[in-house]
């Protein structure tokens, strides 16, 4: 390297180190949509131009020429920012301690390329399979030879848009994926031996998001899986390692598969993994276990028997479903633990699939969204009325006790 291109990516490397994580996040993925998005347009015009003018080639000489063609397309991915990207996604763990960089740091880096470089070979195989469709038509008689190069044109007419847009969802999977990788990599470091899942819950919360949002898990399993994607020798490796769910996940934490529980879950997903450490609290004479003792808004926080932190708000208890009247009564808040502690079976809400029904051994029905209590309940009768009120077909029964 010599000292001008040295001196350009020192300074680049300076600049970067005053940007947010979100705009090295951004500005990365722009930076290599664009220049996917380009390559793809090059490419494609030259192809074009070749079969228009040797539509009267062989139909084996010209479709080994496209496939030659296509495998040398490379849509590369400009690597010079992954290791500052890495940095600050590093940086970003929530641990709030220098970063020390050592072999595990190197892998993921080099886990990132891979990924690119694998989706690329995977985009370029499906690319080259619909042009080759297009060219078999034509020869089979379907498609007149003079019509080959507007066939084609007609074809990929809306290819270059999508191309931006698919490397750009792409790379965001790539860029999330490893800002989880490297708060592990990093809180291994120190010894962390849980992660919290925190997802963004809004309207567009997803139910596997919305149902994984205060889930503590191991640390255990998710450096397990970590390892596995990191150690991934191909896109096939990689996707049997992090296996995506559209499906709420409403079991127990420690009976995850080996593939799932690190984000992202699903494309374009915005869930985090944070390192938690767990301890016992106590609040108004109540005893708890959780991350963090009840903040100012909160009325109760513990990890209920699935392994969820379950939070009791002001705003659920001062709510329409008559929460108010039972925290003040007494022993209520030490049965809300209890019954948090005992819970026998899981159901999505019917008729509201976003919200979870939960009955427990103390005989008290609850209702969840997400990590929060929206009402809680004893009542006669209480597995009838657990059928009656929920999607008894999708329930999770709770048969022993998550252990922390």
């Amino acid at each position: 390297m010599n000292k001008d291109v040295l001196l350009k990516e020192l300074l680049k490397s300076k600049a970067n180190n005053t940007k947010s994580v979100d705009e090295i996040i951004d500005e990365f993925i722009a930076q290599n949509a664009k220049l996917a998005g380009k390559e793809l347009e090059a490419q494609l015009a030259n192809l074009l131009i070749f079969i228009n003018e040797n539509h009267s080639m062989d139909i084996k000489e010209l479709k080994e020429f496209v496939e030659s063609k296509i495998k040398g397309m490379g849509l590369s991915v400009n690597p010079h920012n992954l290791e500052e990207t890495y940095k600050k996604l590093a940086l970003s763990s929530g641990l709030g301690v220098s970063v020390v960089f050592d072999k595990l740091d190197i892998r993921a880096i080099e886990a990132m390329r891979n990924n690119f470089y694998w989706v690329n070979q995977e985009y370029n195989a499906k690319f080259q399979d619909r042009l080759k469709d297009t060219i078999e038509r034509v020869f089979s008689g379907e498609i007149p030879r003079a019509q080959m190069a507007q066939a084609l044109k007609d074809e990929f007419k809306d290819e270059l848009k999508q191309s931006t847009s698919y490397f750009e969802g792409v790379g965001e999977h790539i860029i999330s994926q490893n800002q989880n990788i490297s708060t592990v990599n990093q809180a291994r470091k120190y010894g962390v031996e849980y992660y919290k899942v925190e997802a963004v819950m809004d309207n567009r919360t997803s139910p596997i998001c919305r149902s994984m949002h205060g889930r503590i898990i191991p640390a255990k399993h998710i450096e397990k899986q970590a390892d596995n994607i990191t150690n991934a020798k191909n896109m096939a490796d990689k996707k049997a390692a992090a296996v995506w769910k559209n499906a709420p996940y409403n079991d127990r934490s420690d009976k995850m598969p080996s593939n799932f529980g690190m984000p992202p879950y699903h494309f374009r997903c915005r869930t985090e993994l944070v390192p938690v450490w767990i301890d016992d609290y106590e609040s108004d004479g109540v005893a708890m276990r959780a991350t963090t003792a009840p903040k100012e808004d909160e009325i109760l926080r513990h990890i209920d028997k699935i392994g969820v932190e379950r939070v009791l708000d002001s705003k659920a208890a001062n709510g329409n479903h008559g929460l108010k009247d039972r925290v003040s009564e007494r022993n209520f808040k030490q049965d809300i633990i209890k019954a948090l502690n005992s819970i026998t079976a899981v159901a999505p809400k019917k008729g509201e699939e976003n919200r979870l029904n939960a009955i427990s051994q103390n005989g008290y029905f609850m209702v969840f969204d997400g990590n929060r209590l929206i009402t809680a309940y004893k009542r006669d009768n209480l597995k009838e009325y657990f059928k009656i009120k929920s999607a008894t077909l999708n329930q999770e029964i709770i048969k022993s006790w998550w252990k922390i």
